[in-house]
């Protein structure tokens, strides 16, 4: 009997935006906060920090991605999106790029277009809301309050909302007046019975739900209305509109890397989350190799000792552990900082550790022992570096300062 043929899985058309260079954005370890979710019958369409997405529910397959940076998206219903960072670019339903424009000085921080896209109202940090056609012409400017990064617009009644850290204003868009300011802008979060509370979690028909950990930032119903995709900063899943019963969710936004290095042989990068999880991928091709959890917050820095047979990885939870290399079987904790370690600097079994709490530990990394600790700096340490044969060790702090340390007594042969 002959052997039927595998079916062979294509990747997803992937554009770039023009101005960017490709040069390693193959290599992106996550997608980062996700901002906007829309669904279609082409799928469910995710704008996160750096990429715009199109997802099929039911394989949890990624079909198409746009690698640009994004504030804030939006779409009209004549098949166009809109994305702001630095100015305003639109793309077509193939997310082709159509044109740009910037009103703003500085960066576009959110932005509204009208159903039929011809109007569309922006957000810059230049602290004004700017009323304008989707060509760029300018047609109003007004002035908002100072750390406005949020904008919602109701294109029925031409009224909007600006939020931010100085609370909320509400506005005529016709007349340019402001018609009302308050702590906070009223929550569009809810669809039928789904809903966010006071601080954001997630509710159906009133009881807390489970299917998100953080605040929901975003919701929205499949063309039926029957399933319901639901978005926090860092979390995507689909549920059961009527049951809430959960079918489909992504890891992908999870793994935003803070810290990256590469392996003494040169074919992985071994990169650390803010989900507290370990990465380990192919240098050439970016493909996953494992991922593990590592630490309860943040992986902060990576570093390999011991002519790589460990990996050492400090965390924001203020821990620092070693890991065997390749197998990846945890060794020693080493738990000394009062606060998330920022630096890992190795050198023979020496280990310098710099944390937020202006500390640096020196551990004999092998054996997990203390050797000795520098203080006297409260500013949180920035970058360690070693000098004179590793005899003195440089400081540098995030408040400007700078020390130097005689390090020869700790652990030197």
């Amino acid at each position: 009997m002959a052997k039927a043929k595998k079916k062979e899985r294509s990747g997803p058309a992937t554009r770039v935006h023009p101005e960017l260079r490709q040069q390693g954005l193959l290599y992106r370890a996550g997608y980062g906060e996700i901002r906007y979710l829309d669904w279609d019958s082409q799928g469910l369409w995710v704008a996160t920090r750096s990429a715009l997405l199109l997802w099929d529910v039911d394989s949890g397959e990624l079909h198409q991605r746009l690698w640009t940076p994004i504030h804030g998206v939006c779409r009209d219903q004549v098949g166009n999106f809109y994305t702001a960072s630095l100015k305003v670019d639109c793309w077509d339903s193939h997310l082709t790029h159509q044109r740009s424009f910037s009103g703003h000085r500085g960066r576009v921080e959110d932005l509204s277009v009208s159903p039929d896209g011809a109007l569309m109202v922006t957000l810059g940090e230049d602290e004004q809301l700017l009323v304008c056609e989707t060509s760029g012409q300018e047609l109003r400017r007004l002035n908002v309050a100072t750390g406005s990064r949020r904008l919602w617009v109701d294109w029925s009644t031409r009224k909007a909302w600006t939020s931010g850290e100085n609370g909320a204003e509400h506005w005529d868009l016709q007349s340019g007046v402001r018609l009302q300011q308050a702590d906070q802008a009223p929550s569009q979060l809810r669809w039928n019975d789904w809903s966010a509370d006071a601080d954001g979690m997630l509710q159906h028909l009133g009881q807390p739900q489970e299917s998100l950990e953080e605040p929901v930032l975003a919701m929205v119903a499949d063309p039926a209305g029957q399933r319901l995709a639901l978005a926090s900063e860092r979390e995507l899943v689909v549920v059961d509109a009527s049951t809430a019963e959960l079918l489909q969710e992504w890891e992908e936004f999870a793994e935003w890397p803070l810290a990256v290095t590469v392996s003494p042989d040169q074919r992985w990068v071994v990169s650390g989350g803010v989900d507290g999880q370990i990465t380990v991928r192919r240098l050439l091709e970016g493909e996953v190799k494992q991922r593990e959890p590592a630490h309860g917050d943040a992986v902060t820095s990576l570093v390999f000792a011991g002519s790589g047979s460990a990996l050492l990885s400090g965390s924001a939870d203020g821990t620092i552990r070693s890991w065997s290399w390749p197998k990846f079987e945890p060794l020693n904790d080493l738990d000394g900082h009062d606060g998330p370690v920022q630096q890992l600097l190795v050198e023979g079994q020496r280990l310098f550790s710099g944390g937020a709490d202006g500390q640096i530990l020196i551990w004999d990394w092998q054996s997990g022992l203390l050797l000795g600790s520098l203080t006297g700096f409260e500013a949180a340490l920035e970058e360690l570096q070693l000098v004179q044969r590793g005899e003195v060790l440089l400081a540098l702090y995030d408040d400007g300062s700078w020390s130097s340390w005689d390090v020869s007594g700790y652990g030197l042969d």
